[in-house]
């Protein structure tokens, strides 16, 4: 298998709500710099995503200055700062993590957006998050993602499953961002990466340990907010395996180091 590069790149700061998209990435102990350090909970410490609340992919983020901030469509932008004193206990998926609080304006924008009450809460570089032991190989951490510190995906698997969508009679096609991947492959034939073991870029070595079990968010419209559910009835038809539903794999790294778009690919295993 030739030329294979990456296509895309993309972090998402604040977990379930827009992401960004980049020319480079610097991969950190817990992800891509950036990657889902922020997250939003209840009133319960519990946290919130578009599963229940589709309505975050309308949040966007941006980085001013090196300060995050938010902003969504007549609800005007707002300062995200990198945490503070008080101190909150949540679980992600069953693990416990903590974050600090980013403050009442952050949480005040985030609760009249949401109509919901919320605050926003940021895992700093002293608290360690360690990924499932079954699977890391070097006690690798993880920041408030769902279990690792990156995903991985190819256009032409996507490309393929839109083929599936139009015979399917859906009427439409989907975007990658309904998938949120961190790296997107060009060059490979479709879902050869379920085949993948691991990979090198850019003399990174990415273990690629777990194919990425999908949930409801496929389904949500990026651009709307609105579920269009077809979407996911075409993934239960055609990526179906033991009782889950797959789109991507998810991927450890070896070392720290800058992985950019049009960087090459090898596979290794």
């Amino acid at each position: 298998m030739t030329n294979l590069s990456i296509s895309q790149l993309s972090i998402y700061p604040i977990k379930s709500a827009r992401g960004l998209s980049l020319q480079s990435i610097k991969l950190h102990e817990r992800g891509p710099e950036c990657d889902r350090r922020w997250m939003i909970v209840d009133n319960k410490d519990s946290f919130v995503t578009q599963r229940k609340l589709p309505k975050m992919c309308l949040i966007k983020t941006e980085f001013i200055n090196g300060e995050l901030y938010v902003s969504a469509d007549g609800s005007g932008q707002c300062h995200v700062p990198a945490g503070g004193e008080q101190v909150h206990r949540s679980s992600v998926w069953g693990t416990t993590v903590e974050g600090e609080d980013c403050g009442d304006d952050a949480a005040a924008w985030v609760s009249e957006y949401l109509d919901k009450e919320c605050r926003v809460i940021y895992m700093n570089d002293n608290y360690s998050r360690l990924v499932d032991p079954r699977f890391a190989t070097q006690g690798e951490s993880v920041g408030f993602a769902d279990g690792f510190p990156l995903l991985v995906t190819t256009q032409a698997s996507l490309d393929d499953f839109n083929s599936k969508l139009i015979e399917s009679g859906a009427g439409l096609e989907v975007s990658m961002d309904r998938f949120r991947p961190n790296i997107v492959i060009t060059g490979n034939p479709a879902w050869s990466e379920d085949t993948w073991k691991k990979i090198s870029v850019n003399g990174i070595e990415l273990s690629l340990v777990k194919p990425c079990s999908r949930c409801i968010m496929p389904s949500v419209n990026p651009q709307t907010g609105e579920k269009q559910m077809e979407v996911n009835q075409a993934l239960l038809k055609y990526r179906r395996r033991n009782k889950q539903t797959y789109f991507g794999q998810n991927a450890l790294y070896s070392s720290l180091g800058i992985i950019s778009v049009g960087d090459s690919v090898k596979i290794i295993e």
